[in-house]
């Protein structure tokens, strides 16, 4: 049984996400690539962020496969570098069997803006491939240091960059959420089955590109479990404007119930 949450990679040391860093090769060995494939079939390119739950199953925003057949979707793990095909350990790509967006996905709302992917095959774990913990407790993490991941814009309307990107941003409150929305002119609705997570004055957010991948953070003992998965934001890495994710701890037995 692989052991969830525990990256065991940190071969190449490198000096955005916006306002973030290039990852470590390996640090994040369960972000996913969710792809789009052409027209014919013969090639596919990124659309979203997931994460690896086990050797069969990706989580992922509802949005980002809701208005695709499954025949469309390619799931791509253990990638790093879009831009080179020669890296030290290869990513593998997957065809999907089934996609279970959730039943009360609100296309408008982006409530329950959550989905489940099952691989057509499984994944071989491997030092670059590996799964992410779920949430054990209904903590709402208030004041937690998370982690979001991926290739998404470095810029709002930027350049998307070809190596995966990280950054950290602190778990706000939702009523911290709601407040700092007004103060930047918008007034959200924020349920419990929102998490937010972000500066008050910006500089460091998820962008286009970005949802559906993971905000994680690590827990008390020493493993990783997914928070959130990136969901929505207004701009991106604006003052007052935090990043809204999915809260998984809401939603662990409904996950639980198709993955085990």
């Amino acid at each position: 049984m692989q052991k969830c949450g525990v990256p065991q990679l940190f071969t190449k040391p490198q000096t955005r996400i916006v306002g973030g860093k290039m990852a470590p090769f390996g640090r994040w060995p369960w972000q996913v690539s969710v792809r789009r494939t052409s027209f014919f079939g013969f090639s596919s390119t990124h659309r979203c962020g997931g994460a690896i739950l086990n050797e069969n199953w990706i989580a992922t925003a509802g949005h980002c496969v809701d208005d695709l057949l499954t025949s469309q979707i390619r799931i791509r793990v253990g990638e790093y570098d879009f831009s080179n095909i020669q890296e030290d350990l290869p990513y593998a790509e997957r065809s999907v069997a089934k996609k279970i967006v959730h039943p009360k996905y609100n296309f408008f709302t982006y409530e329950y803006d959550l989905a489940l992917v099952q691989l057509d095959k499984a994944v071989d774990f491997a030092p670059h491939i590996r799964p992410i913990c779920l949430p054990a407790t209904d903590d709402l993490l208030i004041g937690e240091n998370a982690t979001v991941t991926g290739w998404g814009r470095l810029s709002e309307g930027g350049t998307l960059p070809s190596v995966l990107q990280e950054v950290q941003v602190p778990i706000v409150s939702n009523d911290r959420c709601k407040f700092m929305f007004l103060k930047a002119g918008r007034q959200e609705i924020i349920p419990e089955i929102f998490l937010c997570a972000g500066h008050e004055g910006g500089g460091q957010d998820s962008c286009q590109g970005d949802s559906g991948g993971p905000l994680q953070v690590k827990g008390r003992d020493g493993r990783f479990f997914l928070a959130g998965i990136i969901s929505w934001g207004i701009g991106c890495a604006e003052a007052n404007l935090p990043g809204v994710c999915t809260r998984i701890s809401k939603f662990v037995p409904w996950i639980l119930k198709y993955v085990t």
